[in-house]
């Protein structure tokens, strides 16, 4: 008898969470969730599409400070770098938002030395995971 009892209060548990949830605030927060999300893919497709990866002068870079923006991508994590980029023979500070695979986590830490090919400007980067 315990058991029907216990579902009579979930059931009235659900109707009274049912009455109070705002389904407007939610279409809101996704809306602004994939408005978000459009605009990381889009700025991570332009320096993906760059010509740093293909024409970039080999280098180094380390890891400055590492932060989870929360987004994922692929069910990898979007994570905002700050580089101190070796450009020309000077340190030059770089800021950016990177797709990191699950597997290239560990790598993504504060202090670690990343392979980078860079092109005509130190944001123009890209960063050699696999043989970092």
């Amino acid at each position: 008898m315990g058991f029907f009892k216990d579902i009579g209060k979930l059931n009235k548990i659900g109707k009274e969470a049912s009455a109070n949830w705002d389904v407007g605030a939610q279409m809101a927060h996704a809306q602004a969730s994939m408005a978000q999300a459009s605009a990381a893919m889009a700025m991570a497709g332009q320096r993906v599409g760059g010509m740093a990866a293909a024409t970039g002068t080999p280098s180094t870079a380390t890891i400055t400070a590492v932060t989870n923006t929360g987004m994922l991508m692929n069910h990898s994590p979007m994570l905002q770098l700050e580089l101190l980029v070796m450009f020309r023979g000077v340190p030059v500070p770089v800021s950016l938002s990177e797709v990191v695979q699950l597997h290239h986590l560990a790598k993504a830490q504060r202090g670690a030395s990343l392979t980078v090919k860079v092109g005509d400007t130190p944001q123009d980067l890209w960063i050699d995971w696999e043989n970092s």
